[in-house]
């Protein structure tokens, strides 16, 4: 038999708003929390204070150790290479030590301080391997003359390797197998390079630069859209700097397709500056004038590549003069100035020499017939 339902109490306001409930979740979760704090809060301040001490410990052996450095290492280089790999060794020795001891308090998680010290252990292997390795790659880029970015490429292609070796060796320590999570992102990585393949295009395109190297970074090159200083070379891009100080991003995709000239890897450039004269002109005296031009600008070499002025091209109304000159490999970035500042000074020792600009002209030749008509018409 079913009983009637009640009907509300129309006067409770707290009932019908539901405050009633609100408050009783929420006494609950107050209950709750302080429960966890009775069971946990003892863990968590001895947490808190062994944190404290090591770090303490920490700002102290530090303050040691940059001390002792300074005292019995007089050489600054080596000085900063020991610094370096002490205080690596003590911040990884001290977070280590802090965490072990953390979880050996806790309950629930104590049985992962053996992992962890592993851990750590692999850590200090790790960075001293990569070190060696490091040493290793400077030492045999500096015997071998490698390029930067190759030497660059390489040294990323390891710590890579690196990488995912310390990643594999580490999660292996908790029990996690991470093989089949790779096989799981090279099937991935087949999808995503068929949806990327102008990326790829670019990485295999930076390979083939930095194996091939038609040009090394600091030197000045030019292709058909852009001139400026190689500033870096990535597995993607090529960046440069122009003159205007205005640093441009070229996929390798489309340099390594590309023309590009080279102006600092052969040493000093040869430049030619055109100037054009009239055909009454005497060639010795333009030439005399010229070439005082050129033996006094201090960007122009003198010695080793003296100037020249040569008859380029016999054209209808002018002769065209070269001015025919090499710049050190370091005045290469300023060369267009250089070349602006020959014509300058030419346009003035021309002048000065009585040689006046040549003028487009035209003969026209009339035979009898066309002067008798002149004649009637006129």
């Amino acid at each position: 038999m079913s009983t009637a339902p009640t009907s509300p109490d129309w006067t409770d306001t707290s009932a019908l708003l539901g405050w009633d409930g609100l408050l009783a979740v929420v006494r609950e979760a107050v209950q709750h929390g302080l429960e966890r704090l009775s069971l946990y809060g003892p863990i968590a301040g001895l947490a808190l204070l062994i944190a404290a001490l090591y770090g303490l410990a920490y700002l102290t052996l530090r303050w040691l150790t940059l001390q002792l450095t300074e005292r019995f290492i007089a050489d600054l280089t080596r000085r900063a290479i020991w610094q370096h790999f002490l205080l690596l060794f003590l911040r990884l020795t001290v977070w280590m030590l802090g965490i072990i001891s953390v979880l050996a308090i806790t309950p629930g998680v104590n049985s992962y301080a053996g992992p962890v010290l592993r851990v750590y252990l692999l850590l200090l292997m790790l960075t001293v391997g990569w070190s060696a390795i490091r040493f290793f790659l400077n030492r045999e880029a500096s015997h071998w003359d490698l390029d930067g970015s190759l030497t660059l490429l390489v040294s990323n292609v390891l710590r890579g390797l690196w990488l995912l070796l310390g990643a594999y060796l580490i999660f292996a320590q908790f029990g996690i197998n991470l093989v089949p999570i790779l096989g799981g992102l090279g099937v991935a990585g087949l999808a995503v390079g068929f949806a990327a393949q102008d990326i790829l295009a670019n990485l295999i395109s930076g390979i083939t630069l930095l194996l091939d190297r038609p040009f090394r970074i600091g030197d000045w090159i030019r292709t058909k859209d852009h001139e400026g200083q190689v500033c870096g070379l990535t597995l993607r891009t090529t960046r440069i700097r122009t003159r205007d100080n205005e640093y441009v991003s070229i996929p390798n995709k489309e340099l390594a397709g590309a023309v590009v000239t080279n102006l600092t890897q052969g040493g000093a450039l040869r430049l030619n500056v055109g100037v054009r004269v009239g055909y009454q002109t005497d060639i010795e005296v333009a030439r005399a004038a010229l070439l005082r031009v050129m033996h006094t600008h201090p960007k122009v070499m003198g010695q080793e590549h003296p100037p020249q002025v040569l008859v380029r091209e016999l054209d209808e109304s002018s002769l065209e003069l070269i001015m025919r000159f090499w710049v050190c490999e370091e005045d290469v970035a300023t060369y267009p100035v250089t070349t602006m500042q020959l014509r300058e000074g030419a346009k003035a020792a021309l002048q000065a020499a009585g040689i006046a600009p040549p003028f487009p002209q035209l003969q026209v030749h009339l035979g009898q017939a066309d002067l008798e008509q002149a004649e009637r018409s006129g």
